[in-house]
């Protein structure tokens, strides 16, 4: 009965919208506007559009102008082209900017009203490449170079994929010869199933290519999807293997945040479920598929308003949690604190509203000087570190030194030439021991079964994760080498 009451109480919301005046800019006291303001609409169309194939094909800028309007409660609605362009751009750029409700409408006496906006769309220009027969086509000179240049290509790359760019096949590399191309590589696709979910519950695997370590290769796309297709991330790989920049969606398909490299640091921006934006930071570095935070740039709370401005300012996060008096039960955690040139400081609290935990943090530039912290039916624990990672007896050299002591290069793959590296990923229990053992990177099944053997017997010999003064179950993984040379 109660999502009867919840259903007819939006038509009846709708209908009401409806049946309001709609106005024009000049007709109110105060005009609708992004919340954030505009340059960050902006940014969310740019960051939201995917360029149709054939278009990024060709290289083209466009503008396209849409118009839509801003309903009372701050969503978009009855969104329409002013003018086509050509259907492929003109269904994207209707898409983008339905993405967007994050409104704060316009006031006419003192009250929310509907009014029409008008927005241009912009697809901005990208190097063009051949596109033939659902084929992706990029040419490489001698110095590995992309080209335009075909006719003076040493390389060419061929990879099939589908109308919004993903890879659906192997990619396959030719070298000239004399007038004719021979191939050189073929790369299979990879479609690896994960241990994890969507945020919607949904199995999921990752979609890319692998170079013969196992690794995604440099400088390519790897894709997460569901089952459906469904886009739930990609990660663009950069020159090295440790740097990754990976972009995560909303079920919906909108950005929730993406991360790009700026001046030798990582600029990562994040976005309410709504479009508005949420938070600017800069990030020092990765740690396994995780970056370093390093400065909160800007952050703003949900009605928009802007809390973090150049680094410093007032904070109040608020989100759902389970209970840990009843974890089956979820209940609003609210944290507060400030920034101080985008690092924590002073007093910073957090508590479940059941009141089943709580925190008191003191901060110095980032630093954190005490901390103590309650759970239902457990005492305070005070502490000097928020977080501290698993550790294993003599840390990165322990575990190389105890992987050269127990490895054993399995007999059938030294004989066939079988080398490259394992990624064994696992959690760290809160006794030390481990469990949810996953072979992330695979090489071949004897390599890979020995890589998890030798995991396995590191069990209960590390030293757990530290969050808030107790143990913690911490993710990790460990890269396993297997080399002839």
């Amino acid at each position: 009965m109660k999502s009867v009451h919840s259903l007819l109480f939006c038509l009846l919301s709708l209908a009401s919208f409806a049946q309001q005046p709609i106005y024009q800019d000049f007709d109110i006291d105060s005009a609708a506007t992004p919340r954030g303001g505009m340059d960050y609409l902006t940014l969310f169309l740019q960051t939201n559009l995917r360029k149709p194939i054939r278009a990024e094909a060709e290289g083209i800028s466009r503008r396209v102008f849409v118009t839509g309007i801003v309903e009372p409660d701050g969503r978009i609605a009855e969104v329409s082209l002013l003018k086509s362009l050509r259907p492929d751009l003109d269904r994207e750029a209707l898409r983008a900017f339905r993405l967007f409700n994050a409104w704060k409408p316009a006031q006419k006496g003192g009250v929310a009203v509907r009014q029409v906006v008008k927005i241009q769309v912009v697809f901005a220009a990208n190097p063009p490449f051949q596109y033939v027969d659902g084929k992706r086509i990029d040419y490489y000179g001698t110095d590995l170079k992309l080209t335009a240049d075909s006719g003076a290509a040493q390389y060419r790359q061929v990879m099939p994929i589908d109308s919004m760019g993903m890879p659906t096949g192997s990619m396959i590399t030719y070298e000239k010869n004399r007038n004719n191309w021979k191939e050189v590589s073929r790369l299979s696709l990879v479609r690896r199933k994960n241990t994890g979910t969507s945020a919607s519950g949904k199995p999921t695997y990752q979609l890319g290519y692998q170079n013969t370590d196992k690794q995604w290769v440099n400088r390519s796309m790897s894709y997460e999807i569901t089952d459906d297709g469904t886009l739930v991330s990609k990660t663009r790989h950069g020159e090295t293997y440790q740097t990754s920049y990976p972009t995560r969606y909303y079920d919906n398909g909108m950005v929730a945040e993406t991360s790009r490299e700026e001046t030798g640091r990582i600029l990562t921006t994040s976005w309410y479920p709504n479009g508005q934006i949420q938070q600017v930071r800069f990030d020092a570095g990765q740690f396994g598929s995780t970056y370093k935070f390093e400065r909160v740039q800007s952050y703003w709370a949900p009605d928009g308003k802007q809390q973090v401005v150049d680094g410093n300012g007032d904070v109040v996060f608020e989100s759902q949690r389970p209970s840990y008096a009843d974890p089956s039960q979820q209940t609003r955690y609210t944290e507060r604190g400030s920034y101080l040139d985008g690092k924590p400081q002073g007093v910073w609290t957090g508590r479940y509203a059941d009141g089943s935990f709580s925190y008191e943090e003191t901060y110095d530039r980032g630093k954190l000087q005490t901390g103590t912290s309650h759970k239902a039916n457990r005492p305070n624990l005070t502490y000097t570190f928020r977080e501290q990672l698993p550790e294993f007896p003599g840390g990165t050299g322990g575990i190389g030194q105890f992987l050269s002591e127990n490895l054993v290069y399995p007999v059938d793959a030294q004989r066939s030439g079988q080398q490259g590296k394992v990624l064994v990923s696992f959690t760290v229990c809160t006794d030390g021991s481990l469990c949810d053992y996953d072979v992330i990177q695979r090489v071949s099944p004897s390599i890979d079964i020995e890589a998890l053997r030798v995991v396995r017997k590191m069990s209960g010999k590390w030293k757990p994760g530290i969050q808030r003064g107790e143990p913690a179950r911490v993710r990790f993984s460990v890269p396993i080498n297997f080399s002839l040379h």
